[in-house]
Formats: C-alpha cells, structure tokens, sequence
C-alpha cells in the first residue's frame, strides 16, 4: 500500500559534527571568559594597586604610596610639582592624583606589562584614573648619569619633572579628549609633555635658552653620532617648544595633521641659522 519501505543509509558523520561544534562552541565560550577574567583583573589592579604598597602618604592633592618607606625628600618633590603644574597652559583646577613609586624594577614591569607599555620607560600614567606608576630604578639612573648640558628635561632623573610630566598627558585629555589626544604623533605627545613639564624651570633660568637647546641637540659629544631614542625624544621636546615659544602655536594648532616632524626639525633648524644674535 505504502510501496515498498527503502532502507536509509545512516550518516555517522552528523553526529559527530555537531559534536564537535559544539565542543568547539564550549572552547570558544572558555577563551572568551578567561579573556573576560583576566583583563578584570588587569584593570581591578591597575585601579586599586594599594595591596602592593605598603607605604602611603598624603600631600594635599597628591596621595603617593611605595612599596618601601616614602622617601625623606617627597614633600619637597611634590611642591616642585606643584610649581611645575601652575606653570603649565592647561591646568586641571581641583584635580588630585595618586602617584606610585615602584622601587624596584620587577614591580614597575608589572604594570607596564599591564598597561602594553614599555617596561623601560619613566613612567605610566592613567588619566582616566588619575594614576601615574614611577620607575624609580630608571630615574635614579637617570639622576646619576645625568649630563650638565641635558638640563630642564627627562634626562635630568628629577622625579618631580616625571610628575609633571604625566599630567601634561592628563590635561592632553582633558583638553583635546581621549580620542584626539590619542591619535596625536607621538613626537607631539611627548613633546608636548616635555615643554610643559619644564616651563616652570626653565623660565626661572637665566641661563636657559631655545638656540642652547638646539646646540645640545645637534652636538655629537652629547648624544654620539647619529639617531639615538634619547636624541630623538629630546629633539620631540625642543621642536614643541620652538612652535610654541617662536610660532605661538596651542595645543590644538599642534595637533594639526598638517604640522609635521620632518617639516618642523627644517624649519627649526632653518629658524637656528638665520636668527639675528
């Protein structure tokens, strides 16, 4: 009546797909939580790092904590940065921090490797947080080897001046907001922080000059022949200030795609020959 019943060749092959699917589905949904875990944690202790320093101690607005006692000269260090910061373009009224002396280098890498950053670098600042990490190893080193000729800058090893610094980059942010601040050239970024870190002290040196900068900068017994990242950094920092200080340009004339490293270092040096003495 119903014809004659066909036999159906079975598939072993679906089930073992949709096995595997969904196992695959599984250990996709592990990686994805694990992910999920880690970068919670990353961000739980880049936001409350405190259990990982024993010491702490406030300064008005600043609350500097270390993992070893807080050292003699830190009230001294936080009203230099307190100059420096009045000094600057873009002060943030009201504004606090927490700074965070990392006293060995084992501890500091821990939070460039959570911030992506560089564990060689001076310092990691948060400006969404209001936290700023110092490699206190790197300073240090910095203040011993500094040179005489290198002053108002980095290379000074001033812990103060890395304050400054990371501030800059905060009021960056505040100013330009997080999107355009990020995209800024890095030789603008820093550059940038560089000359804002150091008006304060530089504007109170008889000696100082932009022409002395650019001397230091192109003299080889300073830096050794050729490109270097420490004679690049400080070329960043004196060719921001000579488009601020001789051009007159803001942050956000700055930021402009049209102005160019290659094209402001010509001009600067163009600026250094021909400028009457």
């Amino acid at each position: 009546m119903f014809g004659e019943m066909t036999e159906v060749t079975p598939r072993p092959w679906i089930v073992p797909r949709r096995n595997w699917l969904r196992s695959t589905g599984k250990w996709l949904a592990r990686a994805v939580l694990v992910l999920l875990l880690l970068l919670a944690l990353d961000i739980a202790i880049l936001a409350f790092p405190s259990p990982l320093f024993a010491h702490k101690q406030n300064f008005g607005e600043f609350t500097v904590y270390a993992n070893h006692a807080i050292p003699d000269e830190c009230g001294d260090i936080v009203e230099e940065a307190r100059q420096r910061i009045q000094a600057m373009e873009r002060p943030r009224p009201g504004a606090s921090y927490r700074v965070y002396i990392c006293g060995n280098q084992r501890l500091y890498s821990l939070f460039a490797f959570l911030t992506r950053r560089g564990a060689d670098s001076l310092a990691i600042g948060l400006s969404t947080l209001g936290n700023m990490y110092l490699n206190e190893t790197k300073i240090r080193r910095f203040a011993a080897a500094n040179h005489a000729d290198i002053r108002h800058s980095r290379f000074e090893g001033n812990f103060a001046e890395v304050i400054a610094h990371e501030i800059v980059h905060f009021n960056m942010v505040e100013s330009l907001g997080f999107r355009a601040a990020l995209k800024l050239p890095v030789w603008k970024s820093e550059g940038y922080a560089e000359y804002q870190a150091n008006l304060a002290t530089s504007r109170m040196d008889s000696t100082y000059s932009l022409p002395g900068r650019i001397e230091v900068l192109l003299n080889d017994a300073v830096w050794g022949r050729g490109d270097s990242p420490a004679r690049r950094h400080f070329a960043w920092h004196v060719m921001v200030e000579y488009l601020a200080e001789v051009k007159g340009l803001s942050l956000e004339e700055l930021a402009d795609a049209n102005i160019t490293a290659t094209s402001s270092h010509a001009e600067m040096l163009t600026w250094y020959r021909i400028r009457p003495e």
